[in-house]
């Protein structure tokens, strides 16, 4: 599930904002939790999972540049879209890393091409359900380390656990991002932003090594270097 932030001291152009974002969520059918802040620090305080943030520049206290400073040290993959009434202070932005500005007040059409822009770097967006002990939960594809299948299931490693899924191959190859996911072996499929270190046909993960078939090696190769080139 896409993890969205909105942090502005300003209730009004919030719901705004909140408006535009499930609207384009609606429409694009994309799963997702929306996260209200009013303040620049109570933002920091929840800011490791998010995926998206709108932030507000001027805010008291703490404002959006040195906010944005301090979630950078705490979540460097996050995109940050900046809002905005002073054009001039843009540049400052630049120095976090600001993926979009949107200016104040906010149109429904900037908001949209800013989560287009979004939603082709956020790797993995999409949940899917799978079992742990006979419970169904839904867990972000970002999330899965790789994927076991057998003939008739298969079994997803999630941090320190094994999740199950009866889907056929082919409805798990249609689920999983291809962006993010690559299969190495008739047996295996790895999410390449958790392979820690890969090196003459074998995959080094956190907890587990895998190989890589002979006939999908150099295939391999080359998509694990475009996926370090575009999205690391």
């Amino acid at each position: 599930m896409l993890q969205i932030a909105i942090c502005d001291d300003i209730i009004e152009q919030t719901l705004t904002l909140q408006g535009y974002i499930h609207a384009y969520c609606k429409k694009n059918n994309a799963e997702y939790k929306l996260n209200i802040y009013t303040s620049g620090r109570e933002l920091i305080a929840n800011v490791e999972k998010l995926d998206i943030i709108f932030l507000d520049i001027e805010m008291p206290e703490l404002d959006g540049i040195e906010t944005g400073r301090i979630i950078r040290s705490k979540n460097a993959s996050c995109r940050i879209i900046m809002e905005t009434v002073m054009v001039e202070r843009m540049k400052e932005a630049f120095y976090i890393e600001a993926f979009r500005f949107i200016v104040k007040p906010v149109q429904q059409s900037e908001v949209q091409e800013a989560l287009d822009a979004c939603m082709s770097k956020v790797l993995g967006s999409k949940s899917v359900s799978l079992y742990y002990n006979r419970i169904i939960h839904q867990v972000h594809q970002s999330e899965i380390q790789y994927v076991v299948t057998y003939d008739s299931y298969s079994e997803y490693r999630v941090k320190n656990k094994m999740l199950r899924s009866e889907a056929s191959l082919r409805e798990l190859e249609t689920q999983l991002d291809k962006r993010l996911f690559f299969r190495i072996h008739r047996k295996y499929i790895v999410n390449m932003a958790q392979v820690q270190s890969y090196r003459d046909g074998v995959i080094h993960m956190k907890d587990t090594e895998l190989p890589v078939a002979r006939r999908k090696k150099k295939e391999f190769e080359q998509a694990y270097m475009q996926f370090d080139l575009k999205y690391r």
